[in-house]
């Protein structure tokens, strides 16, 4: 993006980093009462904030050594979200007594975190060709397989949680500490790929966040897509269907909508959003979290195009509609890389759907694979319904939410 064409983007949508990270200050200290301590660090781009019921000290190797006697959770959100959504459960997570600290953050290229220009981004060509070995047409010159596009999120994560970063402006984690890793909806996918990656327990002393508990909350990706003989074919689909098909294949997301519609209309429509999904939140919440909601969602496109890179949808000739990922954690691939890489430092794995949840249909997957790990693997592995929650069940139900990722 030219510097013109960023201006005129800022202004048209009367947006850009310093006030977005104003409205997520705001959110949080208005709502949460627990200090946090904003870490950025040079290699990752995440946008990571610490909240510690007393105030945080540095704690670089050799100053505090001791394992912390309470696990860390660290929390990370769905697509187009931020970690701002999670403001409801920081509070109650930290006067439990049972957690040390809560980790919240940002995916690459999505919430406050750095934003690559789009040809650093998994961005299909509105024009692509069928062949794996052709370019096709693309103005952001880039064409990400699921593997990459994984890549993109995964790799900033590792950068930051499986690093030594023992000073005073990084993450530091003792190698016995415990961490719960709780991901919601794409987050919870990412957060599963990210475990799979790295559940050895023998750690050999290093540090960095040694994973002992995994949390799904809504997760996308359990239920495999269905074969192609058992999907309706194009020419079957009804016209609105097609044209989501369309639009999917182009990589057109939600938030293009909004950042064509400007300000004032741009804000409205996200509030507006908010009011319809979680329509229990008062209107002081609202108002605060639309204005954080409507920065996230202006700003530079990036990891949004990972949408058609790692999800399709598909309309099976038997069960309707869904979303499923590229490659699936179901069918036994889960338990499979779990086991890979010697013995489990992951002791429990929960997955979390609401009862009035939209990605329920991946519940009896969830369910099956669940199983196959707690036989095969002998750790606790479940899946549990949150009565009166939909797909945002962390604020939908958000006692019955913080109680699992606690229990």
């Amino acid at each position: 993006m030219t510097s013109t064409s960023r201006l005129l983007r800022q202004w048209w949508s009367a947006s850009d980093s310093k006030l977005l990270a104003q409205s997520e200050s705001r959110l949080l200290d208005s709502l949460v009462k627990h200090a946090h301590v904003r870490k950025k660090f040079n290699i990752g781009g995440l946008n990571i904030l610490e909240f510690n019921k007393a105030p945080a000290a540095p704690a670089p190797a050799g100053i505090n050594n001791n394992q912390p006697a309470h696990p860390t959770i660290i929390l990370t959100h769905g697509f187009g979200s931020g970690l701002g959504f999670f403001y409801r459960n920081i509070n109650d997570l930290l006067q439990s007594e049972k957690v040390s600290r809560v980790i919240c953050i940002d995916w690459l290229g999505m919430g406050g975190s750095d934003r690559p220009p789009c040809w650093e981004s998994p961005v299909r060509s509105l024009f692509h060709s069928s062949s794996s070995t052709s370019n096709g047409f693309s103005l952001c010159n880039s064409r990400f397989t699921p593997s990459r596009a994984l890549d993109f999120f995964l790799d900033p994560m590792e950068q930051v949680l499986q690093h030594d970063n023992s000073n005073e402006d990084g993450l530091y984690f003792h190698p016995d500490e415990k961490i719960c890793l709780v991901g919601h909806s794409l987050g919870g996918y990412l957060a599963a790929r990210f475990a799979m990656r790295h559940n050895n327990s023998n750690r050999n002393g290093r540090s960095g966040a040694n994973i002992s508990k995994l949390i799904l909350a809504s997760p996308v990706g359990f239920q495999p897509p269905p074969p192609p003989g058992q999907r309706l074919p194009f020419s079957n689909l009804p016209p609105a269907m097609r044209l989501l098909d369309a639009l999917w294949s182009a990589n057109f997301t939600p938030q293009q909508i909004i950042r064509l519609m400007g300000d004032k209309r741009g804000k409205r429509m996200v509030e507006r959003a908010l009011r319809g999904r979680i329509p229990h939140l008062s209107p002081s919440d609202v108002e605060l979290l639309a204005e954080y909601f409507y920065h996230i969602t202006v700003a530079p496109p990036s990891g949004e195009y990972a949408m058609n890179s790692l999800l399709e949808p598909a309309v099976a000739s038997e069960g309707g509609a869904g979303v499923y990922a590229r490659e699936s954690l179901g069918g036994g691939i889960m338990t499979e890389m779990l086991s890979q890489n010697g013995e489990s430092c992951i002791k429990s794995v929960k997955v979390l759907f609401g009862d009035r949840d939209w990605m329920s249909f991946n519940q009896s997957a969830a369910v099956k694979e669940m199983e196959e790990i707690q036989s095969k693997m002998g750790i606790d592995a479940n899946v549990h319904v949150l009565s009166g929650a939909g797909h945002h069940l962390y604020l939908d139900n958000a006692d019955a939410f913080v109680r699992h990722v606690l229990d």
